[in-house]
């Protein structure tokens, strides 16, 4: 199955459940959701079970899905502008290693190098 069908999916469910009232009627509903299902994500990290997070990487996904419904977004555009947005600055961050003759960075040199390229924007 195709990402776009993916998302059709779950906006169409999505709709029939706003036909019955199972929706957020303020975006902040939304937000306030996707925070709660993100600190699920983060427990079941800690509690390293595969399976909740699964689930819980699912309810987060399946919320900011909601969050683009909500904003009337498309979410494989959002997708894809998150995509060349963060190809350019790979891009970018390859070039400055090269220049500083380095094929790879550890964490804090990667940030470094994160901040100078956002810091050109």
């Amino acid at each position: 199955m195709s990402n776009k069908n993916i998302f059709k999916k779950s906006l169409e469910l999505q709709l029939k459940a706003k036909d019955i009232g199972l929706d957020w009627l303020e975006i902040e509903g939304v937000i306030s959701k996707l925070k709660e299902e993100t600190a699920e994500v983060e427990e079941a990290i800690e509690n390293n079970d595969k399976e909740a997070i699964n689930e819980e990487l699912g309810d987060l996904f399946f919320t900011f899905l909601c969050l683009t419904r909500h904003l009337d977004c498309d979410p494989e555009e959002v997708l894809e502008l998150a995509n060349i947005k963060f190809k350019k600055r790979f891009d970018e961050v390859k070039e400055l290693l090269k220049k500083e003759e380095m094929t790879y960075a550890n964490p804090e040199e990667m940030d470094r190098l994160w901040r100078i390229i956002k810091k050109e924007k």
